[in-house]
């Protein structure tokens, strides 16, 4: 394999190969790439997914750790990754998309998010990893904020519930080829226990489905869910909620126990 100079330096002739449409900024940054891989304390009991792997920035340092799997939905990329790594027997290269990979073999993800289905691929990771032990994500800068907040969205409060989210590190927009318009954050998920509740995409798809009616009252957002607005008041009175109150100002603690309430009146077909 080249050295590590060599690499990235061949990394940024390949500028003009960058797809707009598909989100593609090549890191060129070698040390920084070595910093964002060493975040997932890969040992060789794991077994890695590097979502879009692309030209191989994080995949250089990954490949030395572990049993590693590299996908990417761009042929072009998948050529290039097989041309420097096919020939290590703890690395698969695939085309896949990400959103239908089947997640629960891998004990660490990590990856470089395309801001345009930033938030598909964080869900997808929350309700199908349920075996991970750490995920390492690098998001557009602004993205992280709407993370971290856990009344914000149906995501946030998801992955509030089922995560540990560290503190965000930087990476400047000039670590990047071609450089993008926004800086980058890399952090880290920790998962607990919560990640394996067999109702974990119920329970998503309930809170979604209530924030669709932002301006709405939670009982009329729950009567439009049940169809059944005497069953809606009990619900929310039995969980002491204001029926004026509104989907983004309610904590995942009454998603949880609201569901539960559902369940035993079996409600919860009107939800899907």
């Amino acid at each position: 394999m080249k050295n590590v100079e060599e690499y990235f330096s061949l990394i940024k002739t390949y500028k003009l190969l960058a797809n707009k449409s598909l989100g593609q900024n090549f890191l060129v940054n070698s040390d920084t790439a070595k910093s964002i891989v060493d975040l997932l304390d890969v040992d060789d009991s794991d077994k890695v997914l590097e979502i879009g792997a692309g030209l191989g920035s994080l995949s250089y340092f990954l490949v030395e750790k572990g049993n590693v799997d590299l996908i990417d939905i761009d042929e072009r990329m998948l050529n290039f990754l097989n041309e420097n790594f096919a020939n290590r027997d703890n690395v698969r290269i695939r085309r896949q998309n990400i959103l239908k990979e089947d997640l629960p073999s891998y004990s660490k993800i990590i990856g470089n998010l395309p801001y345009y289905i930033t938030s598909g691929i964080i869900e997808h990771i929350l309700l199908n990893a349920v075996n991970a032990k750490k995920i390492v994500l690098m998001t557009q800068k602004e993205v992280y904020p709407k993370l971290l907040s856990s009344f914000a969205s149906p995501i946030s409060l998801l992955l509030n519930y089922v995560c540990k989210i560290s503190s965000p590190i930087n990476v400047n927009r000039n670590n990047f080829t071609p450089v993008p318009h926004v800086d980058s954050v890399v952090f880290s998920l920790i998962p607990n226990e919560n990640i394996k509740n067999e109702d974990n995409k119920l329970l998503y798809k309930l809170i979604s489905r209530l924030f669709l009616y932002r301006r709405k009252t939670i009982l009329n957002c729950l009567t439009s869910i049940i169809k059944d607005k005497d069953e809606a008041a009990k619900a929310l009175q039995e969980l002491r909620v204001s029926n004026d109150a509104r989907a983004e100002q309610l904590g995942i603690d009454f998603y949880l126990s609201l569901l539960n309430i559902l369940k035993s009146k079996g409600l919860t077909s009107k939800i899907v």
